[in-house]
């Protein structure tokens, strides 16, 4: 053991591993043998953390060595990276506590984000670390973990109405971006990957879209029904290479900033691009289509995923269940000849419903 007594009466164990320096200084000898027997054992399996190591750094390795090479949304990490940077830099990995990251959430919500959004941060900082201790790099508690994500509930659903579809319609017929508006109303795509869709894709035979990448990573089929059969075969028109673009060589953000610009003259208010999304699968759910199905067309994870937004759509959703309370009223008159009066009589917090005369 290289333990040695330092000047000031400190105890320093002080060995060198392929090329590398480990040092640290204790208060007693024994806690001196007992660190440098930790330290090599840590070396010997290979497990070398670097105390050192900082946010800054860390956020590097992960975003060159995983989040480029393999994450569709890696332009979205770089952007969250970047504020990352400024709240913890240089500050090391070792000095994180579970207190950092809930400052980080109140200074993001004080900024103005919403909980969804300071979400995103929380859990791209959670990553790191734990891609940090996967790659041995960093040994210790993810302090990202000490502190819960604020979940909140989904958003109501907004879709088209058909008036809203035919006003749509009638204003996008001759516009760039008509092909991608039918697309996305009738398959449910996504706006990247309608503009990604290739000819090579499409299999007119038996009417099938396959989409190669998604959101999920997973791949999946959807079928054409009449007007997107029709819409690709006039754009296909006597041959295409296999390669070719099936809705031309437009930008996602193109496509979604016109089609805002068209919501905002026609004063269809809170919707967007990929509300068409949303229009593709309320309308199917509304017309009893399996909410399975549609969880498949949509390249959802999961079906609790699809059932969290749509299922309460569906003309099946608990409406047996809530008609069983029918028993416990009789409202048969018509409207406007009675008014109610609710009083709760007993402690099993149901309202007795009494009727009287208006005079």
């Amino acid at each position: 053991m290289s333990i040695l007594r330092t000047s000031t009466g400190t105890w320093t164990y002080d060995f060198w591993h392929l090329g590398k320096r480990f040092r640290k200084r204790y208060k007693s000898r024994a806690d001196a043998l007992s660190g440098e027997a930790q330290e090599r054992l840590e070396t010997e399996k290979g497990f070398s953390t670097d105390k050192k190591l900082t946010f800054r750094a860390a956020a590097q390795l992960f975003f060159e060595k995983h989040s480029k090479p393999s994450k569709r949304s890696w332009k979205s990490d770089l952007s969250l990276l970047v504020r990352l940077n400024k709240l913890f830099g240089e500050k090391k990995l070792v000095d994180f506590t579970s207190l950092d990251i809930q400052n980080m959430r109140n200074y993001l919500q004080a900024e103005g984000l919403t909980s969804a959004s300071v979400d995103r941060f929380h859990s791209l900082v959670k990553v790191i670390f734990n891609k940090m201790i996967f790659w041995e790099k960093f040994k210790g508690f993810n302090p990202a973990n000490g502190v819960k994500l604020k979940r909140e509930p989904n958003a109501h659903v907004r879709f088209l109405s058909r008036d809203e579809v035919i006003r749509l319609e009638s204003y996008l017929r001759n516009d760039t971006i008509y092909p991608h508006f039918i697309g996305a109303l009738h398959t449910g795509m996504r706006r990247g990957e309608l503009c990604s869709l290739r000819w090579e894709h499409i299999t007119f035979p038996i009417r099938d879209i396959y989409v190669n990448k998604s959101k999920s990573g997973k791949a999946r089929h959807i079928p054409m029904n009449n007007v997107v059969n029709a819409l690709l075969r006039d754009l296909y028109g006597t041959g295409k290479a296999p390669n070719e673009l099936v809705f031309g060589d437009y930008h996602p953000d193109y496509v979604s900033h016109r089609f805002d610009k068209t919501c905002k003259k026609l004063e269809i208010n809170d919707f967007n691009f990929h509300s068409l999304r949303h229009s593709f699968a309320s309308h199917l759910v509304m017309a009893g289509v399996n909410i399975f199905q549609v969880s498949k067309w949509l390249g959802h994870s999961s079906v609790r995923v699809t059932e969290s937004y749509y299922a309460h759509l569906s003309p099946d959703f608990k409406r047996e269940e809530i008609e069983k309370l029918n028993r416990l009223s009789d409202y048969s008159n018509p409207a406007g000849q009675t008014n109610f009066r609710q009083t709760c009589e007993n402690s099993g917090g149901f309202a007795i419903i009494e009727k009287s005369n208006i005079d």
